[in-house]
């Protein structure tokens, strides 16, 4: 019986000592899920907090397309200017102040500028709810558009917590500009045609023989005959899906309306008169001449107004014969948004300021842009005409320069544009609120119109009859480099290839 009542208790012991350590084992595993799970919250949230900033620089970005050039945003580190010639050249800027556009390329300054050992973080209002500097703190890089579309580079932490994230992902508004050619009405390219950018047709879209198409072609009716060559990956999408074909609402939930634009055209206007832009806005004036130049390295515009009365038609052909007076010469405005209240000619042939193209030889001045501008002329209650009577071209066009034209009528050249070596060469973004762009009369005998852009009206127009030779080419920074305040297709941004990164050496401070 002893033997048996001590074989009870030594079994006893053992269960309870058992139950002990499966208890205290659950409790370890209990706590260390415990602790794994309050890191992974905080860790969450350093990226919630992150992507936060992403989405602020975002909507800055939409609001200004060119802000990276115009401010170091206050989460940003230090920059230094690396653009060899520009007047700013090694020159610091720190978080939260204007930075000079002439400067297109930078590096980034020590995290540590007051030399404590300790990175400075930016803690935004929103993301500090003690108000004791110990929620997320963040801190970002840019990186301009020169290849590609704006990148970001966020890192963030939460107060003194050694778990920080970095995430990067490169911004991407939808402009107007990213089409090749947009219509409302049908569509149609002959034989041997060559597309290079995006195409758009509220209706029908048909290729002739041996044409080649190079990027996507959208038709709200249907690709009724499709290009010979689908090149680098271009493919078709039309509003009744088939199997060659996708479905256009899959990739625009809505069908493109050029009345949608007037809320963005406003805002060019807004920007040019009321925030920094070039207003040209004189009761009496009937046109006005504007044509950029470069002087000791930096874009000017000259700009000249004309109060003689004349029918519009007149001014397509005329401009030349108008009286005109110099109402003044000015920087590219930083805000690259210029309106005018009547007709706007673009460039001058015979100009005192400016030069001739080297590649270009005809002995004429060129309008030549140093810089990022958006002209528009008119508006919806008092529509006015865009008038090209020269060759455009960029300072740089392997930089930043861009333009944009944008007439709330029509788009016209004047057919004495081409020249004496009968070629007109036009790069910019062109945008007619009214029907079409058209030449308004015809060209010398074999002349030839290059177009290197991106070309938006309601209807075709009848370039082909005015002109023999026309080269159409899509500029693919267009694909990444929105002129200022050009029209949007949608009111919000995307992200291309957002992903989680291993932090940077400087973030491990």
């Amino acid at each position: 019986m002893r033997r048996e009542r001590g074989a009870a208790l030594a079994t006893v012991v053992m269960l309870v000592m058992f139950v002990s350590l499966a208890v205290i084992l659950l409790l370890k595993v209990a706590t260390s899920q415990y602790q794994q799970s309050r890191a992974q919250e905080r860790e969450d949230v350093v990226v919630a907090g992150a992507e936060a900033i992403l989405d602020r620089y975002a909507a800055k970005l939409t609001i200004d397309s060119r802000y990276y050039l115009h401010w170091v945003d206050e989460a940003e580190r230090a920059r230094v200017c690396e653009t060899v010639g520009a007047p700013t050249y090694g020159d610091v800027v720190q978080p939260g102040h204007a930075w000079d556009e002439r400067c297109d390329t930078w590096s980034y300054q020590d995290p540590d500028p007051n030399g404590d050992g300790v990175t400075d973080w930016f803690v935004h209002p929103v993301l500090d709810a003690t108000g004791t500097n110990n929620d997320i703190g963040v801190l970002l890089e840019v990186t301009p558009p020169l290849s590609g579309p704006v990148g970001v580079l966020v890192v963030g932490k939460r107060g003194s917590s050694i778990q920080r994230r970095a995430i990067t992902a490169s911004i991407h508004a939808t402009p107007l500009s990213e089409f090749y050619r947009v219509t409302q009405g049908d569509l149609s390219y002959g034989a041997y045609a060559e597309t290079f950018g995006k195409i758009y047709s509220g209706a029908d879209v048909d290729f002739g023989g041996s044409t080649t198409a190079h990027a996507d072609v959208y038709a709200e009716g249907r690709i009724t005959s499709a290009p010979t060559v689908w090149a680098d990956g271009a493919q078709g999408y039309q509003g009744a899906p088939s199997s060659t074909y996708g479905d256009i609402r899959d990739v625009y939930p809505q069908p493109l309306n050029f009345s949608d634009f007037w809320d963005d055209l406003d805002l060019i206007y807004q920007s040019a008169c009321e925030s920094g832009g070039i207003c040209l806005d004189d009761a009496d004036a009937r046109a006005w001449r504007v044509q950029a130049y470069v002087s000791g390295g930096v874009g000017k515009l000259r700009i000249w107004k004309s109060t003689s009365s004349h029918n519009e038609t007149w001014w397509w052909t005329n401009a030349d014969s108008a009286s005109w007076t110099v109402w003044g010469t000015v920087d590219v405005p930083r805000n690259g948004t210029l309106w005018a209240n009547a007709h706007l000619i673009v460039g001058d042939q015979s100009s005192p300021v400016g030069v001739d193209v080297p590649e270009d030889g005809d002995s004429l001045i060129d309008f030549v842009l140093k810089g990022s501008l958006t002209m528009y002329a008119g508006s919806s209650s008092a529509p006015r005409n865009v008038i090209i009577t020269a060759d455009t071209f960029y300072d740089d066009p392997d930089s930043l320069d861009i333009l944009a034209l944008i007439a709330s009528d029509e788009i016209v050249i004047d057919p004495g544009a081409v020249g004496l070596d009968k070629e007109l060469t036009i790069n910019a973004a062109m945008l007619g609120q009214s029907n079409a762009w058209r030449f308004a009369g015809d060209a010398p005998r074999d002349s030839t119109l290059n177009t290197y852009g991106s070309i938006a009206t309601p209807n075709v127009g009848d370039i082909a009859g005015h002109i023999k030779y026309r080269n159409y080419g899509f500029d693919p920074r267009l694909e990444y480099i929105r002129p200022p305040m050009y029209p949007l297709l949608d009111t919000d941004w995307s992200y291309d290839d957002w992903r989680e990164v291993k932090l940077p050496d400087w973030a491990r401070l």
